[in-house]
């Protein structure tokens, strides 16, 4: 008797608390660097806002806005930024 082999896509409607409450410690590791390298978060991970001070927020906040204006940027303001991150690094 031959045999034959498919796939089948399925479409399957899940809540994502459910989904992330049925995963394992291994699998949300596993999600938690997929988003990341997806650039879903950044390299410090998502900061934990009910531990942050009202004034910690707003720098959090101006520093992802600022990540996303490179382009438009001068020359000196990214050194700027450098020297600074590098200051305290």
């Amino acid at each position: 008797m031959a045999s034959i082999y498919t796939t089948v896509d399925i479409d399957v409607d899940i809540e994502i608390d459910e989904f992330v409450d049925s995963c394992s410690q291994r699998d949300i590791e596993n999600l938690l660097k997929y988003l990341s390298n997806q650039g879903y978060l950044n390299k410090f991970g998502v900061p934990d806002e009910t531990k942050m001070t009202a004034l910690e927020e707003q720098f959090a906040d101006k520093l992802s806005f600022l990540s996303q204006k490179y382009h438009q940027m001068s020359i000196d303001e990214i050194e700027f930024i450098e020297n600074l991150y590098n200051k305290y690094r």
